[in-house]
């Protein structure tokens, strides 16, 4: 998310405000539905006002019902920055302060009584994200109880004093809407809708359930073999108010908005919610700032879905991404879409693929290393099809796109193979490339 915070601001300050011209994200969204790269929606808004809302790509492949402007999607981790205005609408209301330690509420729970509401808000409380437990992927399909999630969180030691680092935890927020529950004596949904989406106007925008595609909710998806395979669903039971909300593109952005303009809490409370310790997260969102512009931003991903958040004050400009199927960078996406916003031109991608045979493929196969990192690569050949992943990940379908090239658009991962030398190049994005050689 930091990255995405730093491009942002630097296109920021390389662009002048000029009149829009959507025709071309059109075209972007289409070239990539065209080419099963995305299916979701999209939002942006500018001073507080529509300019753009498009959808693309199919709530449900086997039904073939569309995407529209008003279907819903999960958004993940988004649902975080729902989870911490709560929160500072609680300490508004004397219930709570940023100091209350968790023991108040689970002193069961290892080094409660060192850990903070404001350590869990940065994620700097040490608290060991439970989407890792090794578990994970058998009980996130089942309904879990409060109970049962928080003998799972208790079952762990913290992974670093309170206070004296900062780690992506799940933990803080599945637990920040318990203490939510706690002090309303209501259930997560009912706190969301009374403290959130009624106080704004947010008609699409709750706690989900089982997808239901006949009230326009989407199905997730990721691709294989050049088709949409349909995702199995968590059981919203397990994220809470670390993953749980449901919502369209249009609402994300009105809740941005609405957030900025000081319609759900105190300014005192607002100002607590943007610091950051180390100009990256803040207390339910994350930030960069380069020569004096700010960017605040939220991402999330559960299943196959994937959303993004993004608001720039300066420049009244906020993008939501919302996506069901998505096989290309999501930052690639918002960046077009913030240039279009700021009237300058981008560039339509071209896909190209070429066909190899099952022995072309297999010269790819094998384990690699390197000196630079402490993972390998694994390489393996389907037919010919080749897999491809970090060693104990998921092995995913690689795009074939010139003579010894590959890529996984989802990632923004290219890899150039020199069978010769029994050696690949590794490049994501913009970082710098690892060389891995072939054991």
């Amino acid at each position: 998310m930091k990255k995405i915070c730093l491009l942002f601001v630097l296109l920021c300050n390389a662009l002048n405000l000029n009149a829009q011209n959507f025709n071309q994200l059109d075209e972007l969204l289409t070239v990539l539905e065209t080419n099963n790269k995305l299916m979701g929606a999209m939002t942006i808004t500018k001073g507080g006002v529509e300019v753009y809302n498009k959808a693309v790509g199919y709530a449900d492949v086997d039904g073939k019902i569309k995407n529209a402007t008003e279907t819903k999607f999960r958004i993940g981790s988004i649902t975080k920055a729902f989870t911490a205005v709560m929160i500072f609408q609680l300490v508004d209301e004397g219930k709570l302060t940023l100091g209350t330690p968790l023991s108040q509420f689970y002193p069961k729970i290892p080094n409660a009584s060192n850990i903070t509401i404001a350590q869990m808000l940065s994620h700097s409380s040490g608290l060991f994200n439970i989407t890792n437990d090794p578990k994970f992927g058998d009980w996130m399909l089942e309904k879990s109880t409060k109970q049962q999630m928080l003998s799972r969180i208790k079952a762990y030691e913290l992974d670093f004093t309170p206070g004296e680092d900062i780690a992506y935890s799940n933990t803080n927020y599945l637990l920040l809407g318990y203490i939510a529950e706690d002090l309303d004596k209501k259930n997560y949904a009912e706190i969301l809708k009374a403290r959130i989406t009624d106080k704004i106007g947010l008609k699409s925008t709750y706690y989900g359930g089982k997808i239901d595609v006949e009230s326009n909710e989407s199905q997730s998806y990721t691709i294989a073999l050049n088709y949409w395979l349909k995702q199995q669903e968590t059981d919203m039971s397990n994220p809470g108010g670390a993953g749980a909300i449901v919502s369209t593109s249009k609402d994300l952005t009105q809740f941005m908005n609405a957030l900025f303009t000081g319609k759900l809490m105190s300014t005192s409370s607002f100002e607590d919610m943007k610091k950051t310790d180390n100009n990256d997260v803040c207390h339910g969102l994350f930030y960069a700032n380069v020569n004096g512009l700010d960017v605040y931003a939220s991402e999330g991903g559960i299943d196959g879905f994937q959303s993004v958040l993004v608001h720039i004050p300066d420049m009244q400009t906020t993008i939501a991404l919302v996506a069901n199927g998505l096989d290309y960078r999501k930052i690639d996406i918002m960046m077009s879409a913030f240039r279009v916003s700021a009237g300058q031109p981008i560039t339509i991608p071209v896909f190209t693929e070429i066909e190899l045979t099952e022995q072309q493929v297999e010269q790819y196969e094998g384990e690699y290393a390197s000196e630079e990192v402490e993972y390998k690569l694994i390489f393996k050949a389907n037919g010919t099809i080749l897999m491809g992943a970090p060693e104990q990940s998921n092995l995913k379908e690689l795009t074939p796109t010139k003579q010894h090239q590959f890529t996984f658009d989802t990632l923004g991962i290219v890899l150039d193979f020199y069978p010769g030398i029994g050696a690949v190049k590794f490049t994501k994005g913009d970082d710098k490339p690892i060389m891995f050689k072939k054991q």
